[in-house]
């Protein structure tokens, strides 16, 4: 059974927009625990309410993943029981899709994979009630790529990304179109095409400038940095660097900014300069901490070994290894390398790293950093 629908009788008058960002604002800094006693007051079931926080938690996915997890959470959970009507046109079914889905978005970016597709399938099963479903369940067709990207599926990926980027821009979802276009460009990196990866995220960049859609642009040029730092490309790297940074910073896109220190220590790494790598990795690694994105920093942990190696610094690698190896297993990030898992910690055992078993993990790791 659906159950009863419960009208709160707090007023008539729906929010402005104005009104619905303070709104917002305050209904967030009220703990979760106190928001249900207060749902008249803080006005829980006012549609325009809802999509500013779900605005205002979007715009919070790169900085905060864990608290954009808890709180759509907490506001999927609200209007899931018991049953609420929302808005002029009972918009139930749709706050409840953008909630699951805020809540898988993030749940993926913890690398929490199970969640995430929880999440999802709870998204889907609402979306299709909701007015013009087919837009909606194309949205969560990207997060549900995305999600297969960091599970290393590339082959589904370069069959389905450019599909679904096509079906998007029929529907007029041009950004959602230009990030499944991104997707395919982290498929064409991951299996080494560099040609068409550059191709395809140069053309991104041009396409999300041309939509005034910085962040599109910023992520896109943070990839094909990553691309000149594999072939080696100093000065290359070094100009997409300068122009991107800015951006991220203004944009407060801690996780991009992150990845991009990662893409420079990989550079630098290139070039030898060991401690400047080691530098630049673990400034990422403070970033993806201070963020709650734990298998980022375990999967840092692990390149970090493979770098105090080179400089000589054993006892220090044994000691990243030995901190990540409890987040792999807890997260299970890696079902995939569970043999050059096993042969890392037998070596450990032996205290004398396996090489060739720390630089497999990484490989696997690779998309995580994406």
């Amino acid at each position: 059974m659906r159950g009863e629908i419960v009208r709160f009788p707090w007023r008539a008058k729906a929010l402005s927009e104005s009104e619905a960002r303070r709104s917002a604002e305050k209904t967030l800094s009220v703990s979760r625990e106190g928001r249900r006693e207060r749902a008249i007051e803080l006005h829980l079931e006012d549609p325009e309410l809802l999509l500013t926080v779900c605005e205002l938690l979007h715009s919070k996915l790169e900085s905060e993943p864990p608290l954009v997890r808890a709180e759509a959470e907490f506001f999927f959970r609200f209007l899931e029981r018991p049953r609420r009507a929302i808005g002029s046109f009972d918009e139930r079914e749709y706050y409840l899709g953008e909630f699951g889905m805020l809540a898988g978005t993030a749940c993926r970016l913890l690398a929490l994979r199970d969640e995430s597709r929880f999440w999802f399938d709870h998204a889907e099963i609402n979306f299709v009630l909701a007015q013009n479903p087919s837009a909606h369940i194309a949205r969560l067709a990207y997060q549900r790529l995305a999600l297969q990207a960091e599970e290393r599926e590339f082959d589904r990926l370069l069959e389905f990304a450019p599909l679904w980027s096509a079906t998007l821009a029929q529907l007029g979802l041009e950004e959602e179109a230009l990030k499944c276009g991104f997707l395919e460009a982290v498929a064409f990196k991951e299996t080494e095409r560099y040609g068409e990866a550059k191709r395809i995220l140069q053309d991104l960049i041009d396409r999300a400038r041309g939509l005034r859609n910085e962040k599109l642009a910023a992520i896109a040029s943070e990839n094909l940095l990553q691309i000149y730092a594999f072939e080696g490309n100093v000065e290359a790297a070094t100009a997409i660097a300068a122009d991107t940074v800015p951006i991220l910073q203004r944009l407060n896109n801690r996780v991009g900014l992150a990845k991009l220190q990662l893409a420079l220590g990989f550079l630098l790494r290139g070039q030898a300069r060991v401690l400047d790598a080691i530098a630049a990795y673990r400034a990422a690694q403070k970033e993806f901490r201070e963020i709650g994105m734990r298998a980022d920093v375990a999967s840092t942990h692990l390149v970090l070994a493979d770098l105090l190696l080179d400089a000589g610094q054993g006892p220090q690698a044994e000691w990243e290894i030995r901190a990540a190896l409890p987040v792999i297993d807890e997260l299970k990030l890696i079902p995939e390398g569970i043999a050059a898992l096993s042969l890392l910690r037998e070596s450990l055992r032996r205290r004398q790293i396996d090489r060739q078993a720390l630089r497999s993990l990484n490989g696997y790791f690779e998309e995580l950093q994406t």
